[in-house]
């Protein structure tokens, strides 16, 4: 074959010696140029092997742009995890429940809303919640046990809770309890004397108990962790007086409005929030109405003392199977009264009382106010306790309504927790969540370290909470006044509305009880008594009128 026809044949398939080919082109093109001068391949072959081998070029090529690119190593994966130092401490908070789905995050789920995945949130992004590989305070054999078991933040931090309070209730002494970064070095020493030496290792007893107090030691220049071997070793330590972390201060500026950190404390590695709290106190607001105080304080003072409440609470016997608890004492609260029960034995002057229920005079104050009562007071009852059931509190409340209302006596709270006669719950609505309040939680020897700044912070967060509700409240209220002062209605039309509700009041105590109820004509006659002289009245008038016959509010 000559040089002319083998040039002709590399052109048609692809291998001339006019393109810009490589330098491997080049030697391709040579190789095969031989072997067809030669006879030893034919045309048609050689047009195969180029394909073939232009075809794996471009899946190779393919291959490689879908590959990672490569991360240039600097070496920082062979330097050790920095250990840090970290506390146990107790955290003190009070939240708004109202938007939030509870306090107990439900790990796992993106819907959840919970007070708690806010808490977390904020921990993560100020940088206070270490990994185990970062947790100074672990054992080896802990931090070994947490890497294989991949454990996360949260659990290697040794959370606890104190109360875990339901959709919409709120707190205002909530604790919980864990681990968090300190501002103190690991490897902090005390700086016992004017010597530029250092002393011991700094422990746990000898760091500030709050963000306020100073403390005076040697720390590593932050330079010297750059260094290794003898250099680092050589490396002096430098005096600095130093603070703890404003821990209060630092979450309230990433946490939301609604929930805002009061203090914090240290603790002892054996604190738990949940079981180290010796009492929890739980407020329900309420306005007055028509509701008899006397009476639920007598209902109230049944409860004191070791009962099994299963007739109180929301049943959950795949977690609790004993539900006996203590409650240790409580408080009827009004503008003029203060009913105020308890636990302790009784003078048996205080036993033969037909109340049953310690009446006291306004705490503090010396003599009942003078303010004569009325609906719209705002009161509210005091329970404490040693521990609490799934929806004790607003059952409670609900079975106390029933008493101020009138609709039960104050022995049904004896009955109710007589499980042995009564041993199935009856069926009665919960209170309303909004009005419960997680008031505080009683800890033996627990000082939580607060600052005035915090503080003011929380003050003014709180101020403005408040001037929205009472904003809102006096809006409601000036309605309702205008309405009584500019509305009228007709006797005839509020005779007939009083008869109806009394007849569905008859009807349904009728039901309840299974036995007739006759009408005696007792609202015919109170209604006959105040019957105007006019056609007509204010809606005010009528409310006076329908409250008073009806009973109602």
């Amino acid at each position: 074959m000559s040089a002319a026809n083998t040039d002709n044949i590399l052109s048609q398939i692809g291998l001339g010696s006019g393109g810009k080919d490589s330098s491997a082109s080049v030697d391709a093109s040579r190789v095969l140029r031989h072997l067809l001068e030669s006879g030893k391949v034919s045309v048609s072959d050689a047009k195969e092997a180029v394909q073939a081998a232009a075809a794996a070029a471009k899946n190779q090529s393919a291959q490689r742009k879908q590959e990672p690119k490569k991360v240039k190593d600097t070496g920082r994966a062979d330097q050790p995890i920095e250990k840090q130092r970290t506390r146990h401490i107790a955290l003190q908070f009070s939240y708004d429940g109202t938007d939030y789905s509870g306090f107990a995050q439900n790990v796992g789920k993106e819907c959840d809303n919970s007070v708690e995945r806010e808490l977390f949130a904020a921990l993560e992004k100020t940088r206070l919640l270490v990994s185990p590989e970062e947790h100074g305070m672990l054992t080896e054999s802990e931090v070994e046990e947490a890497e294989n078991a991949q454990m996360p933040k949260r659990t290697a931090s040794k959370y606890s809770r104190c109360g875990r309070t339901d959709k919409g209730v709120h707190a205002n002494g909530q604790v919980v309890a864990l681990y968090l970064k300190s501002a103190f070095p690991l490897l902090a020493r005390n700086a016992e004397s004017d010597d530029d030496e250092p002393g011991d290792v700094l422990g746990e007893e000898s760091l500030p108990k709050n963000s306020l107090d100073c403390l005076e030691c040697f720390v590593q220049p932050r330079n010297n962790k750059k260094k290794k071997g003898k250099a680092a070793a050589s490396t002096t330590y430098q005096r600095k007086t130093m603070n703890e972390y404003d821990y209060c201060k630092t979450l309230n500026n990433v946490l939301p409005p609604s929930i805002r950190i009061l203090g914090w404390c240290p603790v002892s590695s054996e604190f738990s929030a949940r079981f180290s709290c010796s009492r929890r106190t739980y407020r329900y607001f309420f306005p007055r109405r028509n509701l008899n105080l006397a009476r639920m304080a007598k209902g109230l003072e049944y409860m004191m003392g070791r009962n099994d409440f299963r007739n109180l609470c929301k049943m959950n016997c795949e977690q609790v199977s004993n539900f006996e608890r203590v409650l240790v004492e409580g408080k009827v609260v009004s503008p003029q009264r203060v009913y105020s029960v308890s636990s302790k034995p009784k003078s048996q002057e205080e036993k033969d009382d037909e109340s049953n229920a310690r009446y006291l005079e306004e705490e503090g104050l010396g003599a009942p106010r003078s303010s004569p009562p009325s609906a719209r007071d705002m009161c509210h009852i005091e329970i404490v306790g040693q521990a609490f059931l799934w929806h004790q509190i607003r059952c409670i409340m609900s079975i106390l309504f029933h008493i101020g209302r009138g609709q039960e006596k104050s022995d049904v709270v004896k009955e109710l927790l007589d499980v042995k006669t009564n041993p199935a719950k009856p069926s009665y609505d919960l209170a309303s969540e909004a009005a419960l309040v997680l008031q505080d939680c009683t800890f033996g020897q627990l000082q939580m370290g607060r600052t005035v700044r915090n503080l003011w912070d929380v003050q003014k967060t709180l101020e403005q909470r408040w001037e929205k509700h009472a904003i809102a409240s006096e809006r409601a209220k000036n309605a309702l006044d205008s309405m009584k002062d500019e509305t009228e209605v007709r006797w005839t039309d509020v005779v007939d509305f009083v008869e109806q509700i009394d007849k569905e009041r008859r009807r349904k105590i009728q039901k309840r009880s299974k036995h007739l109820v006759h009408d005696d004509g007792e609202v015919k006659r109170a209604l006959a008594a105040k019957c105007t002289q006019t056609s007509t009245l204010t809606w005010g008038a009528a409310v006076e009128i329908i409250q008073n016959v009806l009973g109602v509010f």
